[in-house]
């Protein structure tokens, strides 16, 4: 299912030159935690796209990781959907900028809102303060981007 790292263009092999964003559309939500305040959604599978130039725009590759974004005097809108679930669209607002390629590392101290829309329909809203996402484990290269 996964290519091999000899797969991943010369371009994209050293990840310290490149940009990176989380792409919500097609990312996997595992777990969402809502106590004390906070909000934490796990990601299984976050697409992540790096790049050269602007990731998502320009050529580069797309990679699978888990992540979490973490929210604190965070709220539900409404009752949260049934998990493990594929994001079908969705955005990050943060600022009055809507992310639905959220650039990483992503850390801001302002208002929130997490707007997710799901492959069985179900649409979910979060708003918390001082989003911040966390990669976690290893990145798996999953394909080249054009």
């Amino acid at each position: 299912m996964y290519r091999l790292a000899s797969r991943v263009p010369r371009c994209c092999r050293s990840s310290s030159q490149l940009k990176s964003s989380l792409e919500l559309h097609d990312s996997r939500v595992s777990r969402i935690e809502l106590a004390d305040g906070m909000a934490m959604i796990y990601f299984s599978h976050a697409y992540i796209h790096k790049s050269p130039g602007a990731p998502g725009r320009d050529h580069g590759t797309g990679w699978s990781q888990e992540a979490r974004l973490v929210l604190s005097h965070a709220a539900a809108s409404g009752p949260l959907p049934a998990l493990p679930n594929t994001i079908s669209e969705g955005f990050l607002e943060v600022g009055g900028i809507r992310h639905e390629l959220v650039p990483l590392p992503f850390r801001r101290r302002v208002h929130a809102r997490l707007n997710l829309v799901f492959v069985d329909d179900f649409q979910m809203e979060l708003t918390g303060e001082r989003p911040y996402i966390e990669l976690l484990g290893g990145a798996i290269y999953l394909e080249n981007v054009p």
